[in-house]
């Protein structure tokens, strides 16, 4: 039993074998929110449900959720294992815009099948910070915004939180004017608002602990009062207001001729009838969905001034696309479905006619890839422009868009072509095997089926591409030493993953962006400057060759965390610092956090070519989510691990030849390859290599703490750094011992320079140079550069190990080698690494590679 173990056991009042049901009763605690208000319900909800990709109808939806998960969700949030409670409540949701199906035509079901999403608002509707308007436009803008906090929840990523670091004026780059920050009581009261009075506690004051019903006959508790009277119509509990007014007019095949016929036709025959009959309407209905949005919509703003004339058209383009293209195209389908109806009450045939309009479906793709552009478009307008906002407001309020907002319509042309193949489905299942819409039915899904692959793989395309742009375009950093240019518009670039995090657990905690780009990760804070989002990075990218994700415990209960940090979680996993300095990582938000406070799921983000210090720990909404990060950046690794190899790795000695129990901190080869040396904290140490006698090294420097070493052969030299010292011994006699009366080799070492954290030696401009940095100070860093002065040796290219011993005559004439101190380079900031090409040394930097001209000494990055 630890020392931890026993002083909690000491310090607690409470009997073993009764913490077990102490910790079931502190895990059951009635929740911190009141599960009657509906924005508490729409805010868990929010936070809870995980959101994936799914295709639906061939058509491909990002970040939604399937009816039965929506349930399930607000089961656990209301603390009832009533489905039907937790369907109304989803729907009373639902009326208020929180969500919606993605075709806008169902109302929440209980089903997997069914897949809902979010309405997120692009831009958040704050006019008191923004750009200050008018009088008469800032009472506009004022009905409009509390319109929009009804009906409409907004992903926001701001609040008025620290950042990770206390501010410094002096090193931000960004000038933030008239920024629009949004406090996380802002977002509360952005989310759905109400009383779901079915959920309310009863009035009188001694019902609150009783489980029955109390004397009042009002009390929620009464079984009686949870019963709701049917609908009559069974459609209006399953359509939205849209989809209700569209079908409760609508007639079926059988309702349209004469009995006889109804009567007289085999059962099969009827339902492909009744199928082939709602192609007919329901394509009907998609061209007055398409003359809806013309004549209410795009006719209006090419006549009026709602949109400046000078960029009038362009808003048109961009927001409706080709539609009255596709409205052509569906008025002429309509005309021919309609003529083929009217030869016979019994449809003969539909495939000639659908077969020859298929082909003429290239401006569906068209039109689909520009989906996300006309939404931002639209809803940038809306924000902007306080007439625009106004005409869109009134005309969604119009009877004739029955109940349906314009992205709705805007959606349609996209999900007719899904429609299109159920219902082709349909009727090749209930078709003859000899009818001729058996033969060709099946090449028309196919076609189809392809057109829905384009318009996913254009939309993804295009979706990724102004994301890129508008990143870009809005970019800043928060330090000046992290500029870099991330080369966001290279046409090979693309966004992976991206999600909100935040700072810390707690609820009102700072939200910050995580973006994976497929060459680096960004975080990101996002704030409204005159209604664009901007992005301010708060550290410095992260490679993805280099970057690592750590999933720190999270503990349950009134477990207590030992004295455990991040680090120990991540020394398993992190290679040794460059500058043998000790890894740190900032501990503010990383701790294990508790199971009764704890509200979402922790990960670190960190460099591993660097040290810890700059490892950030962050807070997902939940552990499904930061699984899903950890598992995708390590597929993003992979991938880009998996290019062809400029070189091959070889083991340099047999696996397992040799156990050590003290640390090794690296190795060289030498001798043509037949012999290695090791720096260890014990000492240095060699060996031969792939040896048939024996494997284990032997001592040859009794010095502490060795990290690095190298050998000039050329030279007979060798150069160790030992406890941030730098040393030089003669070759021969530090391989093959000290000569008669000499007592220790340390007796032939030479000390270069001290506090040293590593050093290079590479050959520039026909000279070898030792280059060894100084410590970073105010003005940069100083980089020391020696030469080695001896003059080459004469003696016989043998297996240093194998020579035999050298005379101490010659041992001793050995000891005068020297190296030559030049003139000095300096660095703008610290250096990390140091490598060279024939004519420059190249420094790794925080600011990026350093090329430092041997022949200017001058620095270029």
């Amino acid at each position: 039993m630890s020392a931890f173990d026993m002083q909690s056991r000491s310090l607690s009042t409470i009997p073993e074998n009764k913490q077990q049901s102490l910790f079931k009763t502190l895990n059951n605690q009635p929740p911190r929110y009141y599960r009657a208000f509906l924005s508490s319900v729409a805010y868990e909800l929010k936070r809870r449900i995980i959101l994936s990709d799914r295709i639906k109808n061939d058509i491909e939806y990002h970040n939604v959720f399937d009816g039965k998960e929506a349930v399930d969700k607000l089961k656990d949030i209301l603390g009832t294992v009533d489905r039907q409670l937790a369907l109304r409540v989803g729907r009373a949701l639902e009326m208020q815009r929180f969500f919606h199906d993605v075709n806008y035509e169902k109302r929440l079901i209980d089903d997997i099948i069914e897949i809902y999403q979010f309405n997120e608002l692009l831009f958040h509707t704050n006019h008191e910070s923004s750009t200050t308007h008018s009088s008469s436009n800032t009472d506009q803008s004022t009905t409009l915004t509390s319109h929009s906090v009804t009906s409409t929840i907004i992903n926001s990523y701001t609040s008025d939180d620290d950042d990770f670091d206390e501010d410094d004026d002096h090193n931000s780059l960004s000038t933030e004017t008239t920024t629009a920050t949004h406090s996380p009581n802002l977002q509360k009261e952005l989310l759905p608002n109400g009383v779901y009075t079915e959920l309310t506690h009863c009035y009188t004051p001694t019902c609150y602990d009783n489980v029955y019903p109390c004397y009042s006959y009002t009390c929620p508790k009464r079984e009686k009062l949870r019963k709701r009277p049917l609908s009559v119509d069974t459609r209006e509990k399953r359509a939205t207001a849209y989809a209700y007014e569209v079908q409760k007019h609508q007639q079926l095949w059988s309702q349209t001729v004469d009995d006889y016929i109804v009567l007289s036709t085999p059962a099969n025959e009827r339902k492909r009838q009744e199928t082939i009959f709602e192609l007919v309407y329901t394509e009907e209905n998609f061209l007055k969905d398409l003359e809806y949005v013309i004549k209410m919509w795009i006719e209006p703003l090419k006549t009026s001034d709602i949109i400046p004339k000078h960029r009038r058209e362009e808003f048109i383009d961009r927001v409706f696309s080709n539609l009255i293209e596709i409205r052509e195209i569906s008025n002429n389908l309509t005309l021919a479905l309609r003529a083929r109806q009217q030869e016979h009450p019994i449809v003969s045939q539909i495939s000639d006619i659908m077969q020859h309009f298929v082909a003429e479906f290239e401006p569906f793709v068209y039109y689909g890839a520009r989906q996300h552009q006309a939404k931002h478009m639209y809803e940038h307008e809306r924000y902007n422009n306080p007439k625009f906002a106004l005409f869109a407001e009134q005309t969604e309020r119009d009877i004739s868009s029955r109940k349906l907002e314009l992205n709705g319509y805007l959606t349609k042309p996209t999900t007719r072509l899904g429609r299109y193949t159920l219902l082709l489905d349909k009727i090749y299942a209930r078709t003859l095997p000899t009818h001729p819409d058996k033969e060709k039915i099946p090449s028309i899904i196919e076609t189809i089926k392809q057109l829905l692959q384009r318009v996913n793989n254009a939309a993804g395309a295009a979706k990724n591409r102004f994301d890129l742009e508008q990143i870009h375009h809005h970019l800043s950093f928060k330090n000046k030493k992290d500029v870099m240019n991330l080369r966001l518009l290279k046409p090979e670039r693309s966004i992976i993953k991206q999600g909100t995090f935040r700072k810390t657990a707690a609820l009102d905690s700072t939200r910050y962006q995580v973006i994976l780009f497929d060459h680096y990760l960004m975080i990101a804070k996002v704030k409204m400057i005159n209604a664009i989002e901007h992005y301010q990075i708060q550290k410095r990218p992260i490679p993805i060759e280099l970057l690592g994700a750590n999933l720190p415990p999270i503990y349950d209960g009134l477990q207590r965390k030992k004295s455990l940090t991040i680090l120990s979680a991540l020394d398993r996993t992190l290679p040794p610092s460059p500058n043998n300095t000790t890894h740190k990582i900032n501990t503010f938000n990383s701790q294990p956090i508790e199971q009764n406070t704890r509200t979402g799921a922790p990960i670190t983000f960190y460099h591993q070519g660097k040290n810890l210090e700059d490892a950030i720990t962050l807070y997902a909404p939940n552990e499904p989510n930061r699984k899903s990060w950890n598992e995708t950046i390590q597929k993003q690794r992979d991938t880009k691990l998996k290019r062809q190899p400029a070189f091959e790795i070889v083991d340099s000695t047999k696996r397992y030849e040799f156990f050590a129990d003290i640390k090794a901190h690296h190795m060289l080869i030498f001798d043509q390859g037949k012999s290695y040396m090791l720096a260890t904290d014990a000492g240095l140490y060699v060996g031969l290599n792939h040896s048939v006698h024996t494997g284990v090294p032997r001592k040859i420097l009794p010095l502490e703490k060795v990290t690095q070493v190298h050998v000039l052969e050329d030279y007979q030299l060798l150069l160790v750094l030992a406890d941030n010292t730098l040393w030089q011994y003669p070759l021969d006699i530090t391989i093959n011992g000290q000569p008669d009366g000499i007592k220790s080799i340390q007796c032939f070492g030479r000390k270069i320079r001290t506090n040293v954290s590593f050093f290079h030696v590479g050959k520039c401009l026909d000279q070898t140079l030792i280059c060894v940095p100084k410590p970073p100070s105010v003005n940069g860093t100083e980089i020391d550069l020696f030469e080695p002065s001896m003059p080459k040796t004469e003696l016989k290219k043998k297996s240093l190990l194998g020579r035999l011993s050298i005379k101490s005559s010659s041992a001793l004439s050995l000891t005068n080698t020297q190296v030559t101190q030049l003139k000095s380079i300096y660095s703008p900031c610290d250096v990390w690494a140091i490598d060279n090409t024939r004519s420059m040394l190249l420094l790794t930097t925080p600011l990026g590679i350093v090329a430092v001209d041997m022949k200017t000494k001058k620095a270029d990055s």
